[in-house]
Parts: C-alpha cells; sequence; structure tokens
C-alpha cells in the first residue's frame, strides 16, 4: 500500500529548508519542525533524533508534548505514552500536557488511568467543557465490569498499530464509538489518511495481526473492536 499520496513532497522541502534557516536563531523549533516533517515521510529514526535535540535546546516539556503526537502518527503509540508520561511528571498541572497525556493513554488503552487524568483536568479547569471524558468513565467502567480487559484491548489497539505502520500510513484522529445495542461494546475507529479501499484492505491485515495474538482475542464477546476509517478520496478529504 505505501504512504498515502497527499503528502506533498515539494511543500515538505521548502518546510525543512526554511526550517534549517532557523537553527542559529530558534535551534529547538527548527528540530521541531523537521521532526514533523520526519514524521510526514515516516523517517523514525529522523524523528527521534530531531526532537531528541529540541528537548535538550528548548521547553523539554512541550517539546516532549509534541514529541509525542508525532509518534502516534508513525504508530508508536506506546513510546509516544512514555513521552507524555515524561512531560505530565515535569508539568502534573498543565492543561495541555494532560491533554496529551489522556489522548496517549487512551492510545495504548490505560482507560482507568486516563479517566483518574480526566478528573483532575476538570480539577483544574472546572469551567472548561471536556467531551472526551464521558468517553473514556464509559471504557474505564466497562474494563471495571469485565466486559473486556485493558490488557486485550491493549493488544488489540498494538495489532492496529502494527498493521498500519507496516503500510506506513498516518491517522488523524481517532473516534470511540459506544454500541447503542450492545452494552459495555465499543468500536476504535482510527481516522486513517488514505482512501476507504485503502482502509478496507488495512482492515483485513488487522484482522491477521488480531487473530494471531492470543491476548488480544482473550476477552469474551470482543467487545472492544478497533477498525480503519480512509478519510481521503480523489485527493480530497472527506
Amino acid at each position: 500500500m505505501g504512504q498515502d499520496a497527499v503528502i506533498d513532497e515539494f511543500a515538505l522541502r521548502r518546510i525543512a529548508a526554511d526550517a534549517r534557516k532557523l537553527m542559529s536563531t530558534d535551534a529547538a523549533g527548527a528540530h521541531t519542525v523537521l521532526g514533523r516533517v520526519a514524521a510526514l515521510r515516516w523517517d523514525v529514526a529522523e524523528l527521534k533524533r530531531r526532537y531528541q535535540s529540541a528537548i535538550s535546546l528548548g521547553d523539554p516539556v512541550l517539546s516532549r508534548c509534541d514529541y509525542s503526537a508525532a509518534l502516534f502518527l508513525v504508530g508508536e503509540a506506546e513510546q509516544s505514552y512514555e513521552i507524555a508520561h515524561e512531560a505530565w511528571q515535569r508539568a502534573p498541572n498543565s492543561l495541555p500536557v494532560l491533554d496529551e497525556l489522556i489522548t496517549s493513554a487512551i492510545h495504548v488503552a490505560h482507560f482507568e488511568e486516563a479517566k483518574a487524568l480526566c478528573d483532575h483536568r476538570r480539577k483544574l479547569a472546572p469551567k472548561q467543557d471536556l467531551p472526551i471524558a464521558g468517553v473514556v468513565s464509559e471504557l474505564a467502567n466497562a474494563v471495571h465490569r469485565d466486559a473486556f480487559s485493558e490488557a486485550g484491548a491493549r493488544e488489540a489497539l498494538r495489532a492496529a498499530d502494527s498493521a498500519r505502520s507496516d503500510a506506513r500510513i498516518r491517522s488523524n484522529g481517532i473516534m470511540i464509538v459506544p454500541s447503542l445495542d450492545e452494552p459495555d461494546s465499543f468500536l476504535f475507529e482510527y481516522r486513517l489518511i488514505a482512501s476507504p479501499t485503502v482502509a478496507g484492505e488495512l482492515n483485513e491485515a488487522l484482522s491477521l495481526h488480531w487473530a494471531e495474538s492470543p491476548e488480544a482475542m482473550a476477552d469474551p464477546g470482543l467487545n472492544f473492536l478497533p477498525m480503519f476509517i480512509g478519510t481521503v478520496t480523489n485527493g480530497s478529504y472527506t
């Protein structure tokens, strides 16, 4: 399948060239931009090198937050979570840091931790809406009621990240859809920067990855299901 065709390599080269011009005045910012360019090119080694430089030269908290988001783009969900956790340990009451860690915790099926983080964020900013908190609470409650385990959900998500990493297809977000008919059942949708046809092919690959993982198949009822949704048709977002 290969990388999606939405990336404009000419534009990436221009962005990278402009970033390099900033090295003498804002090295951390330049490395951050070059790290994002590397993520769009799916150059994981370059991505990590650039962000490690950004962290050492600039704001270690904000750089880690951006690093975490870039790692998720290339399917490195576990490391994305670890980096977000490092940022949170340095700034436990920062709302942007909490938002990144909540997102990362969801990506690796740490649902009960994500619920606790949502509760903490609400205490810090009680007047701010937090839409994700509701579904996170539902996920944590489903785990508590043994509808599925975090370990099983985590293996299912690892299978999904492995499938899209093999295909080098980026995600531009997730959507968690609780079932209207089956209590404590959820569809975990990856919104892919790819066509619906490519997403369908990737779902087939995901089913093979998943079937080969005893941990992913261990939960009764298969109440937690990852799935890919393609968001690009003929070069345009749907």
